[in-house]
Protein backbone atom coordinates (compact mmCIF):
# COMPACT_ATOMS: atom_id res chain seq x y z
CA UNK A 1 0.00 0.00 0.00
CA UNK A 2 1.61 3.32 -0.82
CA UNK A 3 1.34 6.01 1.35
CA UNK A 4 1.30 9.62 0.97
CA UNK A 5 3.49 12.42 3.06
CA UNK A 6 1.06 14.66 4.47
CA UNK A 7 2.77 18.08 2.60
CA UNK A 8 1.46 16.20 -0.87
CA UNK A 9 -1.47 15.09 0.75
CA UNK A 10 -2.30 19.28 1.64
CA UNK A 11 -1.13 20.48 -1.82
CA UNK A 12 -3.37 18.29 -3.22
CA UNK A 13 -5.85 19.60 -1.32
CA UNK A 14 -5.31 22.85 -2.22
CA UNK A 15 -4.74 22.26 -5.87
CA UNK A 16 -8.56 20.56 -5.64
CA UNK A 17 -9.84 23.71 -3.41
CA UNK A 18 -8.87 25.99 -6.55
CA UNK A 19 -10.43 24.07 -9.27
CA UNK A 20 -13.26 24.41 -7.29
CA UNK A 21 -12.87 28.36 -7.14
CA UNK A 22 -12.21 28.93 -10.75
CA UNK A 23 -15.96 28.37 -11.68
CA UNK A 24 -17.20 30.42 -8.97
CA UNK A 25 -14.85 32.96 -10.05
CA UNK A 26 -16.18 32.86 -13.41
CA UNK A 27 -19.92 33.24 -12.25
CA UNK A 28 -19.24 36.09 -9.92
CA UNK A 29 -17.58 38.05 -12.72
CA UNK A 30 -20.57 36.71 -15.26
CA UNK A 31 -23.04 38.03 -12.74
CA UNK A 32 -20.69 41.54 -12.07
CA UNK A 33 -21.16 42.44 -16.00
CA UNK A 34 -24.84 41.82 -15.72
CA UNK A 35 -26.82 44.91 -15.74
CA UNK A 36 -30.37 45.47 -14.62
CA UNK A 37 -32.82 47.70 -15.74
CA UNK A 38 -36.63 48.07 -14.17
CA UNK A 39 -38.95 49.74 -16.30
CA UNK A 40 -43.18 50.19 -16.35
CA UNK A 41 -45.61 48.28 -18.18
CA UNK A 42 -46.59 50.01 -21.34
CA UNK A 43 -43.64 52.15 -21.50
CA UNK A 44 -40.24 52.35 -23.45
CA UNK A 45 -36.61 51.06 -22.79
CA UNK A 46 -33.13 51.65 -24.90
CA UNK A 47 -30.82 48.60 -24.42
CA UNK A 48 -27.34 49.99 -25.08
CA UNK A 49 -24.51 48.32 -26.30
CA UNK A 50 -20.76 47.55 -24.67
CA UNK A 51 -19.25 50.43 -24.59
CA UNK A 52 -15.57 49.09 -25.68
CA UNK A 53 -16.99 48.13 -28.91
CA UNK A 54 -15.35 50.36 -31.67
CA UNK A 55 -16.69 49.04 -34.71
CA UNK A 56 -19.62 47.14 -35.62
CA UNK A 57 -19.28 44.22 -38.21
CA UNK A 58 -22.23 42.06 -36.98
CA UNK A 59 -24.51 42.00 -34.62
CA UNK A 60 -27.29 39.88 -32.69
CA UNK A 61 -29.47 40.53 -29.80
CA UNK A 62 -31.12 37.77 -27.98
CA UNK A 63 -33.51 37.18 -25.06
CA UNK A 64 -32.61 34.69 -22.59
CA UNK A 65 -35.80 33.34 -19.83
CA UNK A 66 -34.42 30.36 -18.23
CA UNK A 67 -34.38 27.60 -20.68
CA UNK A 68 -35.84 29.85 -23.25
CA UNK A 69 -33.85 31.36 -26.04
CA UNK A 70 -35.08 33.74 -29.25
CA UNK A 71 -33.48 35.73 -31.48
CA UNK A 72 -34.53 39.47 -31.57
CA UNK A 73 -32.25 41.18 -34.15
CA UNK A 74 -29.81 40.00 -36.63
CA UNK A 75 -27.52 42.68 -38.15
CA UNK A 76 -24.68 41.96 -40.37
CA UNK A 77 -22.99 45.40 -42.12
CA UNK A 78 -21.76 43.50 -45.42
CA UNK A 79 -25.99 43.15 -46.46
CA UNK A 80 -27.11 46.29 -44.64
CA UNK A 81 -29.70 44.01 -43.31
CA UNK A 82 -31.11 43.92 -40.14
CA UNK A 83 -33.46 41.02 -39.52
CA UNK A 84 -36.28 41.58 -36.58
CA UNK A 85 -37.74 38.37 -35.60
CA UNK A 86 -41.47 38.10 -34.00
CA UNK A 87 -42.53 39.28 -31.72
CA UNK A 88 -40.72 42.12 -31.76
CA UNK A 89 -41.50 43.52 -35.36
CA UNK A 90 -43.05 46.64 -34.98
CA UNK A 91 -41.66 47.23 -31.41
CA UNK A 92 -38.31 46.50 -32.05
CA UNK A 93 -35.49 49.52 -33.45
CA UNK A 94 -32.10 48.64 -33.64
CA UNK A 95 -29.18 51.30 -34.34
CA UNK A 96 -26.38 49.63 -36.85
CA UNK A 97 -24.16 53.05 -35.48
CA UNK A 98 -23.49 52.10 -31.61
CA UNK A 99 -25.48 48.94 -31.18
CA UNK A 100 -28.55 49.62 -29.04
CA UNK A 101 -31.94 48.34 -29.29
CA UNK A 102 -35.40 50.32 -28.09
CA UNK A 103 -37.95 48.28 -27.22
CA UNK A 104 -41.66 49.44 -26.98
CA UNK A 105 -44.77 48.79 -25.48
CA UNK A 106 -43.57 46.76 -23.23
CA UNK A 107 -45.46 43.64 -21.24
CA UNK A 108 -44.44 42.03 -18.34
CA UNK A 109 -44.06 38.81 -20.29
CA UNK A 110 -40.82 40.61 -21.93
CA UNK A 111 -39.10 40.06 -18.16
CA UNK A 112 -35.79 38.30 -18.49
CA UNK A 113 -32.29 38.74 -20.12
CA UNK A 114 -30.96 40.61 -23.00
CA UNK A 115 -27.69 39.34 -24.54
CA UNK A 116 -25.84 41.34 -27.24
CA UNK A 117 -23.27 39.92 -29.25
CA UNK A 118 -21.07 41.78 -31.71
CA UNK A 119 -19.09 41.20 -34.48
CA UNK A 120 -19.64 37.29 -32.99
CA UNK A 121 -17.05 37.65 -30.42
CA UNK A 122 -18.49 36.52 -27.05
CA UNK A 123 -15.89 38.78 -25.19
CA UNK A 124 -17.59 41.81 -26.95
CA UNK A 125 -21.20 40.33 -25.03
CA UNK A 126 -23.27 42.23 -23.00
CA UNK A 127 -26.09 40.80 -20.57
CA UNK A 128 -29.11 43.09 -19.21
CA UNK A 129 -31.53 41.98 -17.13
CA UNK A 130 -34.87 43.92 -17.56
CA UNK A 131 -37.97 43.78 -15.53
CA UNK A 132 -41.30 44.93 -16.62
CA UNK A 133 -43.38 45.60 -13.61
CA UNK A 134 -46.56 46.87 -13.18
CA UNK A 135 -47.37 49.85 -10.38
CA UNK A 136 -48.72 48.28 -7.12
CA UNK A 137 -52.07 48.52 -6.54
CA UNK A 138 -53.13 49.75 -2.60
CA UNK A 139 -53.05 46.90 -0.50
CA UNK A 140 -56.22 45.25 0.86
CA UNK A 141 -56.15 45.16 4.96
CA UNK A 142 -58.42 42.56 7.17
CA UNK A 143 -58.34 40.98 10.32
CA UNK A 144 -59.73 37.82 11.59
CA UNK A 145 -61.49 38.18 14.74
CA UNK A 146 -59.00 39.09 17.45
CA UNK A 147 -60.23 37.50 20.64
CA UNK A 148 -58.15 38.34 24.00
CA UNK A 149 -56.10 36.09 25.19
CA UNK A 150 -56.67 33.82 21.89
CA UNK A 151 -54.79 34.03 18.42
CA UNK A 152 -55.59 36.18 15.49
CA UNK A 153 -54.25 37.58 11.75
CA UNK A 154 -54.14 40.59 10.07
CA UNK A 155 -53.95 40.10 6.27
CA UNK A 156 -52.59 42.27 3.87
CA UNK A 157 -53.03 41.59 0.31
CA UNK A 158 -51.86 43.32 -3.09
CA UNK A 159 -54.10 42.53 -6.32
CA UNK A 160 -52.31 43.55 -8.76
CA UNK A 161 -48.67 44.43 -9.54
CA UNK A 162 -45.44 41.95 -9.18
CA UNK A 163 -44.67 43.05 -4.91
CA UNK A 164 -40.85 42.70 -4.13
CA UNK A 165 -41.27 44.10 -0.39
CA UNK A 166 -43.83 44.00 2.04
CA UNK A 167 -43.47 45.91 5.63
CA UNK A 168 -45.48 46.38 8.26
CA UNK A 169 -46.15 49.15 11.04
CA UNK A 170 -47.93 49.55 14.00
CA UNK A 171 -48.90 53.56 15.09
CA UNK A 172 -46.34 54.47 12.93
CA UNK A 173 -43.42 52.51 14.11
CA UNK A 174 -41.77 49.08 13.40
CA UNK A 175 -43.02 45.92 14.68
CA UNK A 176 -42.43 45.02 18.43
CA UNK A 177 -40.11 42.43 18.89
CA UNK A 178 -42.02 38.77 18.83
CA UNK A 179 -44.61 39.90 16.41
CA UNK A 180 -43.63 38.01 12.84
CA UNK A 181 -45.46 37.91 9.65
CA UNK A 182 -45.47 35.40 6.53
CA UNK A 183 -45.11 36.38 3.25
CA UNK A 184 -46.04 34.11 0.28
CA UNK A 185 -46.18 36.31 -3.34
CA UNK A 186 -48.57 39.09 -2.65
CA UNK A 187 -49.89 38.25 0.47
CA UNK A 188 -48.14 38.94 4.07
CA UNK A 189 -49.97 37.88 7.07
CA UNK A 190 -49.48 39.01 10.14
CA UNK A 191 -49.42 37.04 13.42
CA UNK A 192 -51.00 37.87 16.55
CA UNK A 193 -50.40 35.60 19.52
CA UNK A 194 -51.94 35.48 22.89
CA UNK A 195 -53.95 39.15 21.91
CA UNK A 196 -53.81 41.29 24.28
CA UNK A 197 -54.94 45.22 24.60
CA UNK A 198 -51.94 46.76 23.67
CA UNK A 199 -52.05 44.81 20.48
CA UNK A 200 -54.88 47.32 19.71
CA UNK A 201 -54.21 50.26 16.94
CA UNK A 202 -53.20 51.25 13.70
CA UNK A 203 -51.77 49.07 11.64
CA UNK A 204 -49.97 49.78 7.90
CA UNK A 205 -49.10 47.85 5.28
CA UNK A 206 -46.40 48.97 2.69
CA UNK A 207 -46.03 46.95 -0.54
CA UNK A 208 -43.37 48.01 -3.13
CA UNK A 209 -41.55 47.10 -6.37
CA UNK A 210 -39.02 48.95 -8.21
CA UNK A 211 -40.94 51.38 -9.66
CA UNK A 212 -44.11 51.94 -7.32
CA UNK A 213 -45.17 51.77 -3.79
CA UNK A 214 -48.48 51.88 -2.02
CA UNK A 215 -50.00 51.59 1.67
CA UNK A 216 -52.93 51.10 3.48
CA UNK A 217 -53.79 51.52 7.62
CA UNK A 218 -56.49 49.66 9.22
CA UNK A 219 -57.52 50.17 12.87
CA UNK A 220 -57.56 46.55 14.89
CA UNK A 221 -59.82 46.31 17.91
CA UNK A 222 -59.86 43.35 20.42
CA UNK A 223 -63.35 42.02 20.76
CA UNK A 224 -64.08 40.47 24.16
CA UNK A 225 -62.86 39.91 27.55
CA UNK A 226 -60.42 37.87 28.32
CA UNK A 227 -61.15 34.83 30.40
CA UNK A 228 -59.66 36.18 33.58
CA UNK A 229 -61.55 39.50 33.43
CA UNK A 230 -64.71 37.34 32.52
CA UNK A 231 -64.66 35.68 35.80
CA UNK A 232 -64.17 39.14 37.28
CA UNK A 233 -67.26 40.42 35.68
CA UNK A 234 -68.87 37.72 36.69
CA UNK A 235 -68.03 38.32 40.50
CA UNK A 236 -68.95 41.98 39.99
CA UNK A 237 -72.61 41.01 38.83
CA UNK A 238 -72.90 38.62 41.74
CA UNK A 239 -71.55 41.19 44.26
CA UNK A 240 -74.12 43.59 42.77
CA UNK A 241 -76.88 41.61 43.54
CA UNK A 242 -75.88 40.94 46.50
CA UNK A 243 -75.86 44.53 47.42
CA UNK A 244 -79.58 45.14 46.10
CA UNK A 245 -80.81 42.63 48.04
CA UNK A 246 -79.09 44.51 50.95
CA UNK A 247 -80.19 47.65 50.11
CA UNK A 248 -83.91 45.89 50.62
CA UNK A 249 -82.89 45.60 53.85
CA UNK A 250 -82.20 49.46 54.82
CA UNK A 251 -85.56 50.49 52.22
CA UNK A 252 -88.18 48.03 54.10
CA UNK A 253 -87.85 48.79 57.88
CA UNK A 254 -88.30 52.68 57.15
CA UNK A 255 -90.88 52.61 54.52
CA UNK A 256 -93.51 50.31 57.24
CA UNK A 257 -95.77 52.14 59.64
CA UNK A 258 -95.34 52.49 63.29
CA UNK A 259 -97.76 49.88 63.89
CA UNK A 260 -96.07 47.22 61.37
CA UNK A 261 -92.55 48.25 62.34
CA UNK A 262 -90.25 45.64 63.30
CA UNK A 263 -89.04 45.31 66.73
CA UNK A 264 -87.24 42.88 69.08
CA UNK A 265 -84.93 39.89 67.87
CA UNK A 266 -86.98 40.16 64.31
CA UNK A 267 -85.31 43.67 64.33
CA UNK A 268 -81.83 42.53 65.64
CA UNK A 269 -82.05 39.54 62.87
CA UNK A 270 -83.08 42.13 60.17
CA UNK A 271 -80.21 44.31 60.98
CA UNK A 272 -77.62 41.49 61.21
CA UNK A 273 -78.89 39.73 57.77
CA UNK A 274 -78.16 43.85 56.41
CA UNK A 275 -74.92 44.27 56.87
CA UNK A 276 -73.73 40.84 56.17
CA UNK A 277 -74.89 41.07 52.50
CA UNK A 278 -73.31 44.37 52.93
CA UNK A 279 -70.09 42.86 53.98
CA UNK A 280 -70.33 39.85 51.40
CA UNK A 281 -70.97 42.18 48.52
CA UNK A 282 -67.97 44.59 49.29
CA UNK A 283 -66.38 41.36 49.61
CA UNK A 284 -67.09 40.57 46.29
CA UNK A 285 -66.62 44.32 44.81
CA UNK A 286 -63.50 44.25 46.18
CA UNK A 287 -61.90 40.43 44.74
CA UNK A 288 -63.04 41.68 41.18
CA UNK A 289 -61.39 44.85 41.87
CA UNK A 290 -58.22 43.12 42.93
CA UNK A 291 -58.30 40.59 39.83
CA UNK A 292 -58.62 43.30 37.04
CA UNK A 293 -55.68 45.40 38.22
CA UNK A 294 -54.01 42.02 38.15
CA UNK A 295 -54.77 41.69 34.27
CA UNK A 296 -54.95 45.48 33.61
CA UNK A 297 -52.35 46.47 36.05
CA UNK A 298 -52.79 49.08 38.84
CA UNK A 299 -55.20 51.76 38.52
CA UNK A 300 -56.05 54.98 40.74
CA UNK A 301 -59.93 53.90 39.75
CA UNK A 302 -59.49 51.25 40.92
CA UNK A 303 -57.22 51.80 44.22
CA UNK A 304 -59.74 54.24 45.98
CA UNK A 305 -62.66 52.20 45.47
CA UNK A 306 -60.61 49.53 46.74
CA UNK A 307 -59.48 51.33 50.07
CA UNK A 308 -63.54 52.11 50.66
CA UNK A 309 -64.39 49.09 50.43
CA UNK A 310 -61.56 47.41 52.77
CA UNK A 311 -63.28 50.02 55.37
CA UNK A 312 -66.69 48.92 54.78
CA UNK A 313 -65.85 45.63 54.78
CA UNK A 314 -64.51 46.06 58.41
CA UNK A 315 -67.44 47.73 59.92
CA UNK A 316 -70.08 45.77 58.63
CA UNK A 317 -68.59 42.78 59.75
CA UNK A 318 -67.97 43.98 63.33
CA UNK A 319 -71.65 45.64 63.57
CA UNK A 320 -73.26 42.22 62.16
CA UNK A 321 -70.79 39.89 64.24
CA UNK A 322 -72.04 41.82 67.30
CA UNK A 323 -75.82 42.09 67.12
CA UNK A 324 -75.83 38.60 66.07
CA UNK A 325 -73.52 37.13 68.75
CA UNK A 326 -73.30 40.06 71.70
CA UNK A 327 -76.28 42.27 71.02
CA UNK A 328 -76.24 43.77 74.29
CA UNK A 329 -73.43 45.56 73.85
CA UNK A 330 -75.40 47.91 70.77
CA UNK A 331 -79.04 47.90 71.72
CA UNK A 332 -79.21 46.71 75.37
CA UNK A 333 -77.84 48.90 78.44
CA UNK A 334 -78.88 48.03 81.37
CA UNK A 335 -78.07 51.36 83.23
CA UNK A 336 -75.99 54.34 82.15
CA UNK A 337 -75.22 57.90 82.75
CA UNK A 338 -77.19 60.64 81.19
CA UNK A 339 -76.44 64.44 81.36
CA UNK A 340 -77.07 65.10 85.04
CA UNK A 341 -76.61 61.29 86.43
CA UNK A 342 -78.18 58.09 86.09
CA UNK A 343 -81.03 58.10 83.70
CA UNK A 344 -83.81 55.25 84.25
CA UNK A 345 -87.10 54.19 82.20
CA UNK A 346 -90.42 54.25 83.63
CA UNK A 347 -91.21 51.11 81.94
CA UNK A 348 -89.37 47.67 83.40
CA UNK A 349 -89.10 46.13 79.95
CA UNK A 350 -87.67 49.10 78.73
CA UNK A 351 -83.79 49.82 77.28
CA UNK A 352 -82.05 53.02 77.46
CA UNK A 353 -80.47 54.08 74.23
CA UNK A 354 -77.95 56.30 73.57
CA UNK A 355 -78.91 59.14 70.87
CA UNK A 356 -77.14 61.81 68.95
CA UNK A 357 -76.31 65.33 69.93
CA UNK A 358 -77.21 64.39 73.83
CA UNK A 359 -80.60 63.16 73.22
CA UNK A 360 -81.62 60.01 75.70
CA UNK A 361 -84.67 58.06 75.19
CA UNK A 362 -86.02 54.61 75.72
CA UNK A 363 -87.17 52.16 73.53
CA UNK A 364 -88.82 48.56 74.29
CA UNK A 365 -87.43 45.22 72.93
CA UNK A 366 -90.98 43.61 72.98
Amino acid sequence: MQLHHPIELLGTSWMFLAGLLVPLQQAVEAEGALQRRVVVVGSSVLLAGPADAVHIHSAQWEYLNGTVSRAIVQYNEGSHNVAIHPPYVGRALFHPSNGSLLLEDLQESDSGIYKVTFNLAERESLKILLDVLKPVSRPQLWSSGLVAKATGEVLCEVVEGRVDTITWKKDGQALPQGRGFYVSGNLSILHLRAVKKSDCGSYSCNASNGISWQETSLNVTVAGLSPPLKDVLRIAVVAVVFAAVSGWGLIFPVCQSEKLRIRGELWRWLSAYTCGLVCVSSILAGTAGLLWMREEGPSIAIILPEIVLLYVIVVTFLVAANVTFQPTKLIQLKSTTGPSGPLKCPCPSARILFQPARHWGCFTLG
